[in-house]
């Protein structure tokens, strides 16, 4: 997992992006569609530019095969203590 979030993260390109691309190659390297991300990330443009908070951040998710069913993705963002519809 490492390593494919690695190789996406190096290119330019939107959070969001990134959390469908992640999901994408881990379907693909696991042969399943029930795959789920979620990123948790502080960006420095924020935090370095404009009104400079240090303490936001932007969540993204991505949920693909039987984490698309809303009691398994309750369940997964319980896990995460993240208990919010995206």
């Amino acid at each position: 997992m490492n390593r494919i979030v690695e190789y996406f993260s190096k290119r330019p390109q939107v959070q969001e992006r990134l959390t469908m691309q992640i999901v994408q190659a881990m379907q693909e390297a696991l042969g399943t569609q029930d795959v789920a991300c979620v990123i948790d990330a502080k960006h420095l443009c924020v935090n370095s530019r404009g009104i400079k908070d240090i303490e936001s951040s932007t969540v993204t998710s991505e949920f693909g095969g039987k984490f698309k069913e809303k009691e398994t993705k309750k369940e997964f963002l319980q896990y995460l203590q993240m208990d919010t519809l995206f």
